[in-house]
């Protein structure tokens, strides 16, 4: 461990030997950083990349000069397809430590494989318009689209999750949920993803049920209509038997028994056979009443719970359409890709001029990313200094030369990279006057007022007042 001042070795004591500086603190930031990030390389080793992302994220918080966090970091940022978020990490880490730093062996290792940065770079450029046709409405072609990133770079894991969204959109659960187990091989833990697949779980599992429930139904309306399908047994279907024995007796006799059996039978119909037959039909309507009733009573919850589940899915589409609509937020500028990654090359090949001739045409207002405003400041950092050091030279041969067409010129691009020095602003009026036959312009007088702003009780102040008279 060393001190956060002087660089020195620190011993066990709680002060620098060095500049006795206190580092009690700095020792348990140090120590805390390093914690997270052991946790985090634990992660990463069972592949919950989602999780080692976040405690390295931490540790870095913590102690920003971290550079083993901030090396695997980017290693797990590059493994999930982020690899602006890795090239930036990688960046500032070995702007940290310059020298035997494994970064620069990540950054070399990219860099002398054009092919597979050109093809980083077309997936990144596929996948925002994948998610712009998407966004559109036109699901089809970003489902297309992003089938041909995923063969091309098969570990994005942001084109499978959108991907998968798609499926989802189109009630394809099946494709989706396919798409989404490769994602949960490459990160294990990601939230993303392990929504996605609990939000098809439960889709299915409702349609499972809503189907099931159907058949249900559709047995209980069988048996209804085969029951009101039978017809009530009739009191009047009695079977007489045959006299088995001949009646000799004709006459009154006769006419009396026949009397008699008409009136014991008009009794039996009356008595007997007619309220139980009024009993048997009042039973067998109450019984259909009660099926009927009951019928209706599981209609009504069928009914119930199957628009409960088409309420369940609609707002569930409509969740799934917000956050379609919502990862447009997470789209890159490809242009300021492109120029970034050009800034990177010119850095690591260590043109440190080139690398600042390139960050100095971007627009740092369209930076939308943390990562890519990181990275801008990073290589910025590393590399204006050294630029408006080499224009300044360049711009003062050329000025002593009287070659004031290359002065200026070279004089304005180092005051954009090192706008504070003093020096260079003293210069440039006096070849803005040079130029104009030894008589001040509006142009040499702004250079030695910006002089006198900078450094108003130094030297050059005195001498640019002088110039200016």
């Amino acid at each position: 461990m060393r001190c956060y001042k002087c660089n020195s070795v620190l011993s066990e004591t709680n002060f620098c030997n060095s500049c006795g500086t206190d580092v009690t603190l700095y020792k348990k930031i140090v120590k805390m950083s390093n914690t997270y990030y052991n946790m985090g390389l634990a992660k990463a080793k069972v592949r919950d990349l989602s999780g080692a992302a976040d405690l390295l994220r931490r540790s870095v918080r913590i102690d920003k000069r971290n550079v083993n966090a901030r090396n695997l970091l980017g290693l797990v940022y590059f493994e999930m397809g982020e690899c602006v978020a890795a090239f930036t990490e990688w960046v500032i880490s070995k702007n940290i430590k310059p020298e035997k730093n494994v970064a620069d062996s990540y950054l070399k290792e990219v860099q002398s494989n054009p092919n597979k940065l050109n093809l980083m770079n077309q997936s990144i450029k596929k996948y925002n318009h994948a998610l712009e046709a998407a966004t559109q409405g036109s699901t089809d072609m970003a489902i297309i689209q992003l089938k041909k990133i995923l063969n091309m770079n098969p570990n994005f894991l942001k084109a499978q999750q959108l991907l998968a969204l798609l499926y989802m959109k189109n009630d394809e659960y099946d494709r989706a949920l396919k798409i989404l187990n490769k994602s949960i091989r490459i990160d294990v833990n990601n939230t993303l993803t392990l929504k996605y697949i609990d939000e098809i779980n439960k889709v299915k599992q409702a349609k499972a049920k809503a189907k099931s429930k159907g058949k249900a139904v559709k047995k209980i309306e069988k048996s209804a209509v085969i029951d009101g399908d039978r017809e009530a047994l009739s009191g009047n279907d009695v079977i007489i038997p045959k006299n088995s024995y001949r009646d000799v007796n004709y006459g009154l006799i006769t006419f009396i028994n026949i009397v008699i059996g008409i009136v014991i039978g008009a009794a039996m119909v009356f008595f007997i056979v007619t309220p139980a037959k009024q009993a048997d039909v009042e039973k067998e309507y109450k019984d259909k009443i009660e099926s009927k009733e009951n019928q209706v009573a599981m209609l009504n919850i069928s009914v119930s719970e199957l628009e409960r589940q088409v309420e369940n899915l609609i707002a569930e589409k409509e969740q799934l359409s917000s956050e379609l609509e919502n990862a447009n937020n997470q789209k890159v500028d490809t242009e300021i890709y492109d120029i970034m990654l050009s800034a990177i090359d010119k850095y690591v090949a260590k043109d440190l001029v080139g690398c600042a001739d390139v960050l100095y045409t971007i627009d740092s207002a369209k930076l939308t990313s943390d990562a890519m405003k990181k990275m801008y400041e990073s290589l910025k950092k590393a590399s204006y200094e050294k630029a408006g050091e080499h224009y300044n030279n360049v711009a003062y041969k050329a000025f002593n030369s009287s070659n004031y067409d290359t002065a200026i010129p070279a004089f304005e691009k180092a005051a954009v990279f090192i706008p504070d020095n003093v020096g260079l602003w003293y210069n440039m009026g006096k070849c803005y006057k040079a130029k104009n036959g030894g008589k001040n312009n509006e142009k040499s007088i702004a250079c030695f007022d910006k002089v006198i702003e900078l450094a108003p009780d130094s030297e050059h102040a005195g001498w640019a007042k002088h110039q200016k008279k």
